[in-house]
């Protein structure tokens, strides 16, 4: 039995963000940050939820809900540095940090470009059948 994209496009998001999280607070060091912000911030999650968000609009597991995935994505990418970075600096000097809403936006524009990647794909074959 084939498992549903409905179950795998957010569970591989999910297991990249928690992979994320797991490595900047298990693994790496202080020397380590600028290296993981760049794979992280700028490498894995933005290819990670760009894949996803193709997947979810070439598949629409949700069908007209699958939209919903856009914001979705973009909300972990906005979790992600301030459950990290931001964090780390509360607990380091007791300030807290606020949301960052540029990285909202930059999860939302990789989501929507893969989205509509995705649905221009599915639209296509639909047109060629």
């Amino acid at each position: 039995m084939k498992p549903s994209a409905k179950i795998v496009t957010p569970v591989v998001l999910l297991v990249a963000w928690l992979f994320s999280l797991f490595v900047f607070w298990c693994l790496i060091g202080p020397a380590d940050a600028l290296g993981y912000a760049i794979l992280f911030f700028y490498g894995l999650m933005p290819l990670t939820i760009l894949g996803t968000s193709l997947a979810v609009g070439l598949l629409r597991p949700y069908g007209k809900m699958s939209l919903l995935f856009v914001p979705a994505a973009a909300v972990l990418a906005m979790l992600l540095p301030w459950l990290t970075f931001s964090l780390a600096n509360t607990l380091t000097f007791g300030n807290l940090n606020p949301l960052d809403p540029v990285s909202l936006v930059f999860g939302a524009a990789v989501s929507a470009v893969g989205f509509g990647i995705g649905t221009g794909v599915r639209a296509l074959r639909q047109r060629h059948k």
